[in-house]
Formats: C-alpha cells, sequence, structure tokens
C-alpha cells in the first residue's frame, strides 16, 4: 500500500506496483443519479475517512458498442447491455513514479463511439508509460450514450446555463478541473496537463478544444484517430429525434412530466429503451451542438480561430483506420466486387460523386497485402481519409493559423491486424500493454511512447535519439511511426482524396447529409462490398 495523499476530497491511499504508485476508481464528482442524471456533475462532498483506492470504479452504463457506419454491426450487438455497469462510474485512475516531484500529467480520455468503453479496459493500463517516461497518467470516465448525450429543450433547465445534451463533455471537464486542484499531490504538474484520447476519445478532444470551460484545465492535446470528424458531434435535429424515440420506448409518453419520468426511470430500463434508437452512419449519440455548451461544428470553429488559443496539438490516424467501418467488414476483405465498391461510394456520398471518387480511389491489387480485395482496399482507404487521415490534418492546419499555436501530425503504420494497421491498433504502443511483444513490437512502443511523453513534457515531441519531428506546417510534415520512424511530407492541398473531401465538408457545414445517414442502414453484409479503393494520402 502507498501513503495515504491528500485530495479536496480527503485522504487516498493506493498500490505500489514495482515502483509504480497506483490509484483507482477515486471519484471526482457525485453519482449522476435521480435529480443529478441530465445535470451537470456535482463536486463530490468530503469523505471522512481514508478512500481505499485499489479496485476500479464500475464502467458506466451502456449498451454493447457498435461500430461507425456499420449498421449490421450495429444491428447484430447493440440491442444486449454491458453487464457490471453504475451509474455511479464518474470515477480517474492515477499511475505516478512518485508523489514527489513536478512531472507533466497525461490525462487519457476513451474511445468507443460515445456509447460505450471503461477507463479500466486493460489496454489503457498507465503503469508502463508512467513507470518508463517519468509522467503520471490519469484516465478518466464520463457518462455515455444515452446518459451522456440526451439533449432536448425540455432538458435545459437542469443546466444553470440553459444547456443540454452534453453531460459526458462536463465530466470530462469536471475530471480535469479535479485534476488541476489535486494532481500536484501525486507528484504532477498542474501547469503541463495533456489531455490524450482515440476514436470518440480524440473527438471529445476536438470538443473540448472548441470549449471554452475546458480551457483553464489542460494545455497541450494528442488526438488518435478522430480528429474533428464528422461523427464526433450531432445537431439538435438528430438529437430531438433520438429523444423522441427514447422516452417513447420508456413509457414516457403517456403524459405527465417527460423528464421527471425518465430521471426516476431504472437504469437498465433506459439502457433497454436505447434499442429502439435506430442506427445511423457516424456514432448515435455524440456531443450535441446546443449552441451553448458545444456552440458550432469543430472544424468550422477551428478554421474561424474559435479554438484554444497557444495550444500545441498532435493529431494522427492509423494506415487503414477506415477498414473497420467498412459495412461487409471483415468478410468481403477478400472478395468485395467493383458493384459494391460503386454502391458504397453512391450511398456514402451521394451518387452524382461516384466518378470522381472513383478517379480518386481507384481499385488496387498491389497493396502491401496483396490478398486484400482491390476494391475493398479502394474503400477502406476512402474511409481512412474522410473520416481520419484528412480531417486531421485540416485540422492541423486551423491549428498552426491560430496565433500561438502549432501542430504535429503522425501516420501510424506499424502492422498488427491482417497486414493492416486498424483503427485503436496504436494504443498498446502508446501505453505499453501489447501482451508478449516481440522485439520489433517493444522497439516501436518505445518510440511511440517516447515521442507522446517528450510531447506532454514540453509541447514538442522531438526527443534525443529519434527522428526529428518537424511542425505540420513545415511543408505538410508527417512522421511516419513505425520501427523506422521516418518524416514524409504530404501537403494537404496536393491530395485529390483531402481536397474533394475538404469541398464536401463545406459544402454540408461539416456534417454528414440525414439522407446519406439513413442510406447508409440499407447496406446489407450480404450484399456489401462497400470499399473505396487507395487514398494517394494514405
Amino acid at each position: 500500500m502507498t501513503e495515504a495523499v491528500e485530495t479536496t476530497g480527503g485522504p487516498v491511499q493506493g498500490i505500489d506496483h514495482g515502483g509504480v504508485l497506483t490509484f483507482l476508481g477515486i471519484p471526482f464528482a457525485q453519482a449522476p443519479v435521480a435529480e443529478l442524471r441530465w445535470a451537470p456533475p456535482q463536486a463530490m462532498p468530503r469523505w471522512s475517512s481514508t478512500f481505499m483506492a485499489t479496485a476500479f470504479a464500475p464502467s458506466c452504463p451502456q449498451s454493447e458498442f457498435y461500430y461507425f457506419s456499420n449498421p449490421q454491426v450495429c444491428q447484430g450487438y447493440s440491442r444486449g447491455k454491458c453487464e457490471g455497469y453504475s451509474e455511479d462510474c464518474l470515477s480517474l485512475n492515477i499511475w505516478t513514479p512518485g508523489t514527489s516531484g513536478s512531472r507533466a500529467v497525461m490525462v487519457w480520455i476513451h474511445g468507443g463511439c460515445f456509447v460505450s468503453g471503461s477507463a479500466s479496459d486493460p489496454q489503457y493500463d498507465g503503469a508502463a508509460l508512467a513507470g518508463t517516461q517519468d509522467v503520471v497518467v490519469v484516465s478518466v470516465q464520463y457518462r455515455l450514450g444515452v446518459f451522456g448525450w440526451l439533449a432536448d429543450d425540455s432538458l435545459r433547465k437542469r443546466d444553470p446555463n440553459g444547456s443540454t445534451g452534453n453531460y459526458g463533455l462536463m465530466d470530462n471537464v469536471a475530471a480535469l478541473r479535479w485534476v488541476q486542484e489535486n494532481i500536484f499531490a501525486f507528484g504532477g504538474d498542474p501547469s503541463r496537463v495533456t489531455i490524450f484520447g482515440e476514436s470518440s476519445g480524440a473527438g471529445s478532444i476536438s470538443q473540448l478544444l472548441t470549449v471554452s470551460a475546458a480551457w483553464p484545465y489542460f494545455h497541450r492535446a494528442i488526438m488518435e484517430s478522430g480528429t474533428a470528424s464528422a461523427w464526433t458531434y450531432m445537431d439538435m435535429q438528430a438529437a430531438a429525434s433520438n429523444f423522441a424515440t427514447v422516452t417513447a420506448a420508456a413509457g414516457c409518453r403517456g403524459g405527465g412530466d417527460v423528464v421527471d419520468c425518465l430521471v426516476w426511470a431504472g437504469a437498465d430500463s433506459i439502457v433497454s429503451a436505447v434499442s429502439a434508437v435506430p442506427c445511423r452512419d457516424g456514432c448515435t449519440w455524440a456531443p450535441v451542438i446546443d449552441g451553448v455548451y458545444v456552440t458550432g461544428r469543430t472544424m468550422r470553429l477551428a478554421h474561424q480561430g474559435k479554438i484554444r488559443p497557444n495550444t500545441t496539438v498532435m493529431a494522427g490516424f492509423n494506415r487503414n483506420d477506415g477498414a473497420m467501418f467498412v459495412p461487409c467488414y471483415p468478410t468481403c476483405m477478400a472478395s468485395m466486387a467493383g458493384s459494391n465498391l460503386h454502391r458504397y461510394f453512391a450511398r456514402r456520398f451521394g451518387s452524382e460523386r461516384v466518378g470522381m471518387l472513383q478517379d480518386i480511389f481507384p481499385p488496387d491489387s498491389t497493396a502491401y497485402a496483396p490478398w486484400l480485395s482491390p476494391d475493398f482496399y479502394a474503400a477502406q482507404y476512402c474511409e481512412t481519409d474522410f473520416s481520419y487521415g484528412c480531417t486531421a490534418q485540416w485540422f492541423s492546419s486551423a491549428v498552426d493559423a491560430a496565433g500561438g499555436s502549432r501542430a504535429y501530425v503522425y501516420k501510424f503504420t506499424e502492422p498488427t491486424t491482417y497486414d493492416l494497421v486498424l483503427h485503436g491498433d496504436e494504443i498498446g504502443y502508446v501505453f505499453g500493454t501489447i501482451d508478449s511483444p516481440s522485439g520489433r513490437q517493444a522497439k516501436v512502443a518505445l518510440i511511440t511512447m517516447s515521442y507522446w511523453a517528450q510531447f506532454a513534457r514540453s509541447g514538442d515531441p522531438n526527443v534525443f535519439g529519434l527522428p526529428p519531428w518537424p511542425t505540420w506546417d513545415t511543408g505538410g510534415a508527417l512522421m511516419n511511426l513505425n520501427a523506422q520512424a521516418a518524416v514524409e511530407y504530404m501537403p494537404f492541398d496536393t491530395y485529390p482524396g483531402c481536397r474533394f473531401f475538404r469541398d464536401y465538408w463545406d459544402y454540408y457545414g461539416g456534417c454528414l447529409p440525414h439522407n446519406h445517414l439513413s442510406n447508409m442502414s440499407s447496406m446489407g453484409a450480404a450484399t456489401t462490398g462497400d470499399v473505396p479503393t487507395r487514398s494517394v494520402m494514405v
């Protein structure tokens, strides 16, 4: 056991795991139940005795994860609920080499399409990152799905500022506020707090960079595979549809106060009601542009300069991030046909754009994984560019244009599964949590952890002994992260895919058109081979 550490909530005691002190399940806010459900998080009252921070808190309530743009997976798995959860889940975990000193702090926000995930996931264990890099690692939990993102004008009265639908973001801000107030007692420097996250965790960070309420509590940001993508937020129209469906399914439409009915309903009944919400292209639940807490579309706000000033960011993507989100994955990886690629382009981006997309993303049979269908190879690269690669680079361009800010961009290319580098494959390297790593994997993990930790320490990832990493504004410099890490130069405007998607985002105001959201749901696993070709960018 560790010695007791004093916090604003009272003393906490953790475990010494081989020189890394671990504090698990520390509550940073009251349980968001009853009147606190769908309300801003409230500070914990002080506990009277020492809090034993020796076990993870329960996961937040959630349905089974369903994949972005994959209605077949959604229909198959979103109807059940994850067991072992509790609404009393607003907690954080800390790994630190020691309680003295003043180390850089890295706060992890997990992914899961805003509907699933937990800070207790073994791949997020912060011991190796903290121990090898001499930093303090924190992971946080926040409200998910219907509990984190339910929005309606009738809920605005529960927030003193009149906001609705962004309770998960508010939880993240509350956790960051707790870190500011307490991390010095765990050997951390509150003036060097970096938020980092993957997928929807990166999407949350994109939002926090534009939410002024969060700005006092962090200084740098790392976004892995989810930078300001169109699926990282929803408008009030989509939110209202979700609200109507949930209230009806929960039996709260028969008269009386709908909000009171929802507030006092059991968590299980609310989770069950979510099964009535239709799957959409993108995350079915996400931060809501309510005009108060989230004031606009992330990418647009960034390019208007409405982001945290004087902030250094790192943004990146995995070479094959999009493969898992092609609707027929994984059954069509080796057999996808050209007709299905045509259908994918048409239903994803509109039939009038198919010809242009076929030129930009032609099927490729000479890829690094020659067993892949050339058409699947095309589709997954189109999806990677659209949802991950081009957004990371375009957002970084906005950061560079903001005064006093700068950006670093990476592409993670170390193959892990099927000779591909899939969505989330970099996480084990960031945390050093790969099971029984090979010598090559251990090398890549050390490279990745070193860059990430040095960025957290100084705002500059460059570290002695590793290849230099220029800023993005240096001719589109991009770090190709693998065992032979090296810089490539890929200016945004030189790649047809990114130019196409930039114009597409501009046309639709930075979000996916509603007809495309519904069209994607009609693509069945048995008939899809919806795969674009290779994007020249990636």
